[in-house]
This record gives structure tokens, sequence and C-alpha cells, in this order.
């Protein structure tokens, strides 16, 4: 348990980490493609490649790691791979998806959330500047709502961001799947992102309360 607690709280810096919420896989209706590749490649976004390189954490995080995990080291290793994984393709995708509909980063969101959080980012507990946070946080917050304005659904409590519109991702994200816009080659990672929209979810947030009119910061 403190080892996954040490995990989670490590990859909060990752504007869109999930946690998988069940254990049951939910039945595919369109099964991944089948493609041959050298082992490396994970994912392939938009015609983009998704590596294990690419989601394999830098050596200071693998330090920390195995230091944690001690002999559970490699499944922890993995684990952390899934994760950042999951997180690009979530960010090729959406990124994709706010072009698409035309958003334009709201600047005024921006300041404000600099204002608030100025103090609190420092070089010492953020590999970021603040500005970059502020942008990327104002961006994922705008792409979200239009999500959610578009598809509706379920919506879950999450630490990096209180109202995922869950059932609107997962809405999304089938429909890039349909289009060959998304294949998840690697079956261990397959598995772990498509469980994460498998109900119930263990932190729901009531249709009454869902308001997505402002940013969780204001």
């Amino acid at each position: 348990m403190r080892i996954i607690v040490f995990l989670r709280v490590s990859l909060l810096i990752s504007l869109f980490v999930f946690t998988a919420q069940s254990a049951n896989a939910e039945p595919q209706s369109q099964p991944e493609p089948v493609q041959h590749s050298d082992g490396n490649i994970l994912a392939v976004v938009l015609g983009q490649n998704v590596t294990r390189a690419d989601a394999m954490p830098n050596e200071k995080e693998q330090k920390e790691i195995k230091e944690q995990a001690k002999e559970d080291y490699n499944d922890m290793l993995d684990y952390v791979v899934r994760v950042n994984a999951s997180t690009k393709i979530y960010e090729l995708v959406l990124e994709d998806y706010a072009a698409k509909k035309g958003i334009e980063l709201d600047q005024a969101l921006v300041t404000k959330f600099v204002e608030k959080f100025a103090n609190q980012v420092s070089e010492k507990n953020s590999s970021k500047p603040i500005k970059e946070i502020a942008e990327k946080q104002v961006m994922q917050f705008q792409t979200e709502k239009a999500l959610f304005d578009e598809f509706g659904g379920k919506v879950i409590f999450r630490q990096s961001n209180p109202q995922m519109p869950i059932d609107a991702y997962k809405a999304l994200l089938n429909r890039y799947r349909e289009n060959n816009q998304l294949q998840i080659i690697d079956s261990a990672l397959r598995e772990a992102f498509w469980d994460v929209f498998t109900p119930p979810f263990q932190y729901e947030i009531a249709p009454e309360n869902v308001n997505f009119t402002q940013p969780w910061w204001l």
C-alpha cells in the first residue's frame, strides 16, 4: 500500500493521470487492430508512435521507485510506464480535439491561475515553470468543458482536477479508436487503459453538483 501511495503522489504532476477503478475489464465492441512491432511501440495515436522509451521514467524517478518498491521494482516500473503511456495518449487526443474545436487558450484564466499558485511552485517541487503549468491546466479545463458539453454523462472526482467527465472521455476515445486514429498495440496497456472507464466509479459526482461554468481554482 505504501508503494502504491508513493507512486500516485509522485505522478500527480502529470495533468492527465488516471487510475484503474475496477478489476473487471469491460468488453470492447471494437477490437484493437493487430499490428506487428518491435515490442517498443505501445500505441499509435494519429500516426504518432507512443513507445516504451517515451513512457520510461527518468533515472531519478527510477531510483526513487526502486528504493520504494524493492523486490517489486519491475512490476512498479511497468505500472508507471503504463500510466505515462496513457497520459501521452490522452494528451495527443485532447490536443487534436481542442484544435478541431477551435479552442483558444483563455489568457485571463492563465493569469488568475498564476496569481493563485505562484508562491506554491518552485524549482524544488516542480520541473515546469508556473506559467506552463497554468496554460496546461486552463487548456485542460476548457477542453473538458467542451467534452462535457458535447457528450455529457458521468463525472468523477480526481485529485489532479476535481471534475473529470469520464463518460465524455470514453466517447471521444472510442471515436478515435473507431476511426483507427487510436490503436493500443501492447495488450497490458490496452487492458489497463480501457479499464479506467469501467463502472462503477468510486468517486462519482452527483449530477446536480457537476459545474463546468468555471475552473476549480476560482
